[in-house]
C-alpha cells in the first residue's frame, strides 16, 4: 500500500511540475507577444514622425484654397470642365481629404500611444515577473491574464493601425498635392480666361 502512495505522489507532482512549466511557458509567450507589440508600436510611431507634420499643414492648405479656387470660377451656370479638367479638381479634392485633420489625429495617437505603450509593458512585465496582484492589488489570476491580455493586444493594434493610416493619409495627400499642382495652376489660369471671355461676351450683347 505504501508504494502504491508514493507512486501516485510521483505522478502528482509530476503533474504540478508539468502544469508548472507548460504556465511559465504561457506566461512567458504572452509576455514577448505584448513586449513586440509595444515595440512595433514605437517603430510605427517614428515613422510616422518621419512624415513632417508641417508639410502635410501646408499640402492641406494648399488644397484646401486652390479647391475653394475652383468653386469660385466654376460658380457661373455657364462655366463648364471637360472630364480631364474634372480629374485634375478631384485630385485637389482627394488630397484635401486625405490631409483633413491630421494634427488632431496626431494627437490623439500621441496621447494614446504613452497610455497603451505604459499598459501594454506593465501586464507583459507582470506575466514574466509572474506577479499575484497588480497595481490596484487586483488577483492576477486566468482569467484576469485572459481579459486583459485580449484588452491590451486590441487597444495596441487599434493603436497601429491608426498609426499607419495616418502616415498612409499625409505621404499620398503630400504626393497627390505634390504631382497635381503645375496641373492646378495651369487649369485655374484657362478657367480665369474662359470665365473673363463669357463675361465679355454677355456684356457685349446687352
Amino acid at each position: 500500500m505504501r508504494i502504491v502512495n508514493d507512486s501516485q505522489l510521483l505522478i502528482w507532482i509530476a503533474a504540478i511540475g508539468m502544469c508548472s512549466c507548460n504556465s511559465n511557458a504561457r506566461f512567458y509567450d504572452q509576455e514577448k507577444q505584448l513586449m513586440r507589440l509595444a515595440d512595433s508600436i514605437e517603430i510605427e510611431a517614428n515613422q510616422l514622425m518621419d512624415v513632417s507634420t508641417e508639410e502635410a499643414a501646408h499640402a492641406f492648405q494648399w488644397a484646401q484654397e486652390n479647391l475653394r479656387e475652383f468653386e469660385l470660377l466654376l460658380e457661373d451656370e455657364e462655366m463648364s470642365v471637360t472630364r480631364e479638367e474634372g480629374e485634375i479638381i478631384s485630385d485637389v479634392s482627394r488630397a484635401r481629404r486625405l490631409l483633413k485633420d491630421q494634427s488632431k489625429r496626431r494627437k490623439s495617437i500621441a496621447n494614446s500611444q504613452k497610455r497603451t505603450l505604459m499598459q501594454l509593458r506593465g501586464l507583459g512585465q507582470a506575466l514574466g515577473n509572474q506577479a499575484t496582484h497588480d497595481s490596484q492589488n487586483t488577483p492576477i489570476d486566468s482569467v484576469y491574464v485572459a481579459v486583459n491580455l485580449t484588452r491590451e493586444l486590441n487597444m495596441g493594434r487599434t493603436l497601429k493601425a491608426s498609426m499607419a493610416e495616418t502616415r498612409s493619409y499625409a505621404t499620398r495627400g503630400i504626393a497627390t498635392v505634390e504631382r497635381i499642382k503645375p496641373k492646378s495652376d495651369s487649369l485655374q489660369t484657362a478657367l480665369r480666361g474662359r470665365l473673363a471671355r463669357l463675361i465679355l461676351q454677355r456684356d457685349s450683347t446687352e
